[in-house]
């Protein structure tokens, strides 16, 4: 009796299996507007591309099935476009863009850690976003506020550089844990005139004899942050793409938890920072000159004490609550650390494989701000530095950083000849258009000469290490900056060579692409 009724839940649990796979395959054959692409699987899609490195898989698919073509995570249908004519549209920074959102209003893993209502990544309030957008257009993409941050990061240099002078000449040191901390430090005194001691802790795990008298407690938190903004740049592709059922799965939902708990403890001590620099500035008196960072800018917007450059408006006339001010925070630290720090270590590769590109830029530093270590680059000779320049932006062309970014269209739209419902999930393969042999010249080749032209509009339409349109990064300017002046102060004073100069990069891809070890020897030039 008991075996007849286990099949007959068997024979019903077959028959509901076959009707669901033969549905879904139906409507995956009969869909509207099919591409090509690898065939999903039902429940999962191809979700097992998420296994292999999310920075190289879009671009083989590109090589097998065309410029636009179709991945599905789960149920979600994701168009991959690859070709800069396809992407045209959806870059255009106009505020009627049918594509400046980012990704779907029902998109459960976003919605369920906070993330579709805060900061400016995946913000689906338009005039909220608008009212960020226009805070940092006005505040740090100017060239005053820029120029007055250039101190600051040649002072944690400084401090960096004397952590060298202590060890030992012939150390190998990995130069991605250096940049990690070393963009650590600059980003939260340039945002907050806070230090952090990341530098510090790093140093003191490698000395054996002499270490920095810091606190404990302070030094451990200094590496608490660093592993909880990765823990959130980590969150932005995670629970963007991943449906809610899959990351809910047991063992799946051990580290799905795990991540949350990061955002959690990193969204904690920022609201932490923030309530203690609101109460400065309430203690401050009228009239005497406040701190002057990025945080203050945030706290004192459309205030009596506004230190910007006056954002407000007839549509942006209102101060910013803390938990707006949390999020924009955070997306600050994590875009100033760790695209700063990976592009750092790939431009430091691919000079270390070039050498007469190496010798060019190095004669351009000792050109333009000269080979006085005492002397205190300029913000005006930063921007003199055109060949480093060209350096960065040809390395992150081969090597982008930020491989692929996301776009919906609010509307139903066109692209490549059919007709797009809206609220289709689009994801443009940055890489793919970076390297598009249609658009470039010998591709795959480095040359930075290629970027030497600034009046070549072809160059600048196809490279968006930055993103482009209304979502174009809204610290670009201070990354580039920050890339600029460290490469002067590296190379004006050291020669960086690879332990193992043949050996490839060691990098795997999430959000963003992340150098997770580079040996390198430095030795001063001048020795």
């Amino acid at each position: 009796m008991v075996l007849h009724v286990f099949n007959d839940i068997l024979s019903i649990i077959l028959v509901i299996v076959i009707i669901y796979v033969s549905h879904f395959y139906y409507k995956y054959f009969t869909r509207e507007n099919p591409l090509p692409g690898p065939i999903p699987l039902p429940l999962v899609g191809n979700v097992s591309l998420l296994f292999s490195d999310i920075g190289e898989w879009p671009t083989q698919l590109q090589k097998k099935y065309g410029d636009i073509y179709e991945t599905y995570i789960g149920p979600q249908r994701n168009i991959w476009i690859c070709r800069e004519d396809l992407v045209n549209k959806m870059l255009k920074p106009s505020s009627r863009n049918n594509f400046h959102l980012r990704t779907l209003p029902d998109n459960d893993g976003l919605k369920e850690i906070g993330l579709l209502d805060s900061g400016i990544v995946y913000n689906l309030d338009y005039k909220t976003w608008e009212y960020y957008r226009r805070f940092y257009a006005r505040s740090i993409l100017k060239s005053s506020f820029l120029m007055q941050v250039t101190d600051s990061i040649q002072a944690v240099f400084r401090e960096m550089d004397d952590y060298w002078e202590q060890l030992d000449e012939n150390t190998e040191l990995d130069f991605s844990r250096w940049a990690k901390r070393y963009f650590m430090d600059a980003i939260f005194f340039i945002a907050a005139s806070k230090r952090r001691y990341s530098l510090a802790s790093y140093y003191n795990s490698l000395s054996i004899n002499k270490k920095v008298q810091v606190s404990e407690n302070s030094l451990k938190e200094s590496e608490a942050f660093i592993d909880a903004v990765d823990g959130f740049m980590m969150c932005l592709l995670y629970f963007l793409v991943l449906p809610k059922y899959i990351f809910d799965f047991p063992g799946i939902r051990i580290y799905t938890q795990r991540l949350k708990d990061k955002l959690s403890w990193l969204r904690k001590n920022v609201s932490g920072i923030i309530k203690e620099r609101r109460e400065e500035i309430e203690k401050t008196p009228e009239g005497q000159e406040l701190v002057h960072d990025i945080l203050t800018m945030f706290l004192t917007i459309n205030t009596s004490r506004d230190i910007t450059e006056k954002v407000a408006d007839s549509l942006h006339d209102r101060p910013m609550t803390d938990e707006e001010i949390c999020g924009l925070f955070l997306e600050t630290l994590s875009g100033g650390i760790d695209t700063s720090s990976n592009t750092i270590c790939f431009i430091i590769h691919f000079l270390s494989r070039y050498p007469k590109v190496k010798e060019r830029l190095i004669e351009e530093v000792d050109r333009v701000v000269g080979k006085d270590l005492n002397h205190k680059i300029t913000y005006e000779e930063i921007g003199r530095l055109e060949y480093c320049e060209a350096v960065i932006e040809e390395c992150t062309r081969l090597f982008t950083t930020i491989p692929m970014v996301a776009r919906r269209n609010a509307s139903p739209d066109e692209i490549g000849g059919l007709v797009f419902p809206e609220d289709t999930q689009f994801y443009i393969n940055l890489q793919g258009i970076h390297k598009h042999k249609s658009l470039w010249t010998n591709p795959e080749e480095f040359n930075p000469d290629r970027f030497m032209d600034k009046g070549n509009m072809d160059i600048k339409d196809h490279f968006h290490t930055f993103g482009g349109g209304l979502r174009k990064c809204p610290g670009r300017n201070l990354a580039m900056l920050e890339l600029k002046l460290t490469l002067a102060l590296l190379y004006r004073k050291y020669d960086i060579e690879l332990v193992h100069r043949d050996a490839p990069i060691k990098f795997r891809t999430t959000a963003l692409r992340t150098c997770h070890e580079l040996k390198v020897q430095i030795k001063k030039r001048n020795a």
